[in-house]
């Protein structure tokens, strides 16, 4: 792999065969974006792209995708395709087109293309809450456009030279030029788990998850994760189950750890089953040592061509992320190293913390690491007295027409919103709140945990006076209406 640098950005090049092949990347991601802004990047990258496309009267195939992490632009084809197309596009990211915001907003989901499963972003979100790595799995009322000061504000952060790097495959482009901005090196602090210990939890997704957390870099972690694929593939294949094979994702949590991820998609009548069956192997994995047959067989490297573009993206995430980067023959050694008790020891570790994510309405009666009964994360607690405070009811009509398990209430603190049934409550602290919606008369609180708490003032007697206690609680900064800043209909 040829190192350089052009126009102070990093280039990181293996040298190969016929079309020159180049993927331009900067470190920003849904997970450097915030509620309000939550597709900013996205639509970055849009705007830059149809301005380059609308410059270059042939160019090459640009293709832009955006992850947790990453936005990428991957250009192909001559030297000097691909060199203008690149000048071009740093062009665009230097001085973006806001003027077309309007022009291109309608086309943002079919423009660039995002790397995240709906799975993972829910397992992400139930981790970490609505915040940074979790951002993405929060469901979402609506979706709004930035202005474009905000456009050019997250522009000027994060597309810089500093916050770059181009990989390329292909003969080494002479000539090539990068005019992207300065910029400094972006700074972010990693979230943590909203638990320190095994749990489990609900998610409105399509199957269930498993997430724990790793080293960045670990080949035991890496075997270990490739084994349970393999055990929950065969266990639920083995069973009546209308179940596809299990996957594996990984998302990067920070310079030195990472997100394990393994996913299936069940349907509601199997997703119990499912649950049990991947909590036993994971665990079972956590207790005992793999044969050395199936450690050695996870531990045979990929085919030489993957491995080499594995190598690439490896290094192009150590120049942007500052993680642990090794190359072909290191990676190789290290996975030849695992034994099955590094393998056991690693799972272990990995599994006091993990999380198991399931569709709405399952109740599970798993035993954790502890070999105490697993704990359950909603942060609707039940059969507990809510706490104190102002209460707002229904109507009387509304309250005698209804059955008892349909009724509902608020209470208001002087420190949270609670939200009410005969059986249960929820509790969303003011200083958890991270924006508050206003739809018309209404109110969406969106709470760092994951969850919303919704109040129409015409559901409560006194409805008005608790509308304007909200607006005063939380921070004017973090409320927005809604239906102002809903993308224009598509053409």
């Amino acid at each position: 792999m040829h190192r350089s640098h052009v126009d102070g950005v990093p280039v990181l090049r293996l040298s190969e065969p016929g079309p020159l092949h180049a993927t331009l990347r900067f470190g920003i991601g849904a997970r450097d974006e915030t509620y309000r802004t939550l597709g900013i990047s996205r639509l970055v990258a849009t705007l830059a792209a149809h301005e380059t496309r609308q410059q270059i009267p042939e160019p090459a195939e640009l293709v832009v995708s955006t992850s947790l992490e990453e936005t990428r632009f991957a250009v192909s084809g001559t030297h000097q395709e691909v060199s203008d197309c690149l000048e071009v596009l740093c062009v665009a990211l230097s001085d973006l087109p806001v003027g077309r915001l309007s022009e291109v907003a309608h086309t943002l989901d079919g423009e660039v293309a995002s790397c995240l499963d709906l799975r993972s972003a829910g397992a992400l979100n139930a981790r970490y809450g609505t915040e940074t790595t979790g951002l993405e799995g929060h469901e979402r009322s609506g979706q709004y456009l930035p202005t474009p000061d905000m456009l050019l504000e997250h522009a000027a952060a994060w597309f810089t030279k500093a916050n770059a790097v181009l990989t390329l495959t292909g003969p080494n482009p002479a000539d090539l030029r990068l005019p992207l901005p300065p910029g400094d090196r972006p700074r972010r602090t990693a979230p943590q788990a909203r638990q320190s210990r095994a749990t489990w939890t609900h998610r409105n997704i399509d199957g269930v998850a498993l997430s724990v957390e790793t080293p960045v870099g670990s080949a035991a972690a890496t075997v270990a994760h490739r084994i349970l694929r393999e055990r929950v593939t065969a266990a639920i294949t083995g069973q009546p189950l209308r179940k596809a094979p299990a996957e594996a994702a990984v998302a990067l949590h920070d310079s030195v750890t990472v997100v394990r991820l393994l996913l299936t998609s069940t349907p509601a009548s199997d997703a119990e089953r499912v649950a049990a069956t991947v909590w036993s192997e994971a665990m079972t994995l956590a207790t005992n040592e793999p044969a050395p047959a199936e450690v050695a067989r996870h531990s045979a490297p990929p085919e030489e061509a993957v491995e080499k573009l594995r190598t690439l993206d490896d290094a192009a995430r150590a120049e942007l992320f500052g993680t642990p980067f090794l190359d072909e023959g290191s990676r190789r050694r290290a996975l030849e190293c695992v034994t099955p008790r590094d393998v056991r020891d690693t799972w272990q570790r990995a599994m006091e913390q993990a999380q198991l994510v399931v569709p709405q309405g399952l109740l599970l009666h798993l035993t954790g690491p502890d070999g105490r009964r697993l704990w359950c994360t909603s942060c609707w607690t039940w059969d507990e007295i809510p706490p104190w405070g102002q209460a707002f009811q229904q109507p009387l009509a509304k309250h005698m027409l209804r059955r008892t398990t349909d009724r509902h209430w608020v209470i208001l603190t002087d420190k949270s919103v609670v939200s009410c049934t005969p059986s249960a409550h929820h509790e969303l602290r003011f200083d958890d709140v991270i924006a508050l919606e206003r739809w018309g008369p209404e109110r969406n609180l969106i709470g760092r945990c994951g969850c919303n708490v919704g109040v129409n003032p015409a559901w409560y007697r006194g409805g008005q006076r608790l509308i304007r206690a909200l607006d005063d609680a939380v921070p004017a900064e973090l409320a927005f209406d809604g239906a102002e800043l809903a993308p224009p209909a598509q053409p």
